[in-house]
């Protein structure tokens, strides 16, 4: 296994917090420390499931617009948004591997079956030096509430 198990699911303090993760997540302060020439090689996948294989990378201006409509189409909802940081293991390995894009979507599976949906990953590959990690938004569903 690439990825630590022990995965902590965390709740959004307000709405304030909500955009400032989501500028760390999209690198859309400038002067964002970990902002740097290989932020746009950062993967970014947004779906409702993670089967989807659609894997996008995007300039600071296309960035900013997807971090600002994030902000305003789930602003409303902070009470059942969730986020994690998942991250490799070990400390030396720096480049992605199709085996731990199997395991990232294993641990996608596994927070839907226990009623996370995953809106948003993004893996920091703009960090050469650090090991890797992605980052999930997640959208929790009670399935005991009916809507």
């Amino acid at each position: 296994m690439y990825f630590d198990d022990d995965i902590k699911i965390n709740k959004f303090k307000n709405g304030s917090h909500f955009n400032n993760h989501l500028n760390n997540l999209f690198r859309t302060d400038s002067a964002q420390k970990w902002t740097n020439e290989h932020t746009s090689e950062n993967e970014c996948y947004t779906m409702g499931n993670p089967d989807d294989t659609g894997v996008f990378q995007f300039d600071f201006k296309t960035r900013r617009l997807i971090k600002n409509n994030f902000c305003g189409q789930w602003n409303h909802d902070i009470d059942h948004l969730f986020f994690a940081r998942v991250d490799c293991d070990y400390d030396d390995i720096f480049e992605w591997n199709k085996e731990m894009h199997q395991e990232m979507q294993n641990i996608l599976c596994d927070m839907q079956n226990r009623h996370y949906y995953p809106i948003l990953i993004i893996i920091h590959n703009d960090q050469p030096k650090e090991y890797c990690h992605f980052h999930v938004l997640l959208d929790y569903i009670d399935p005991d509430v009916k809507s």
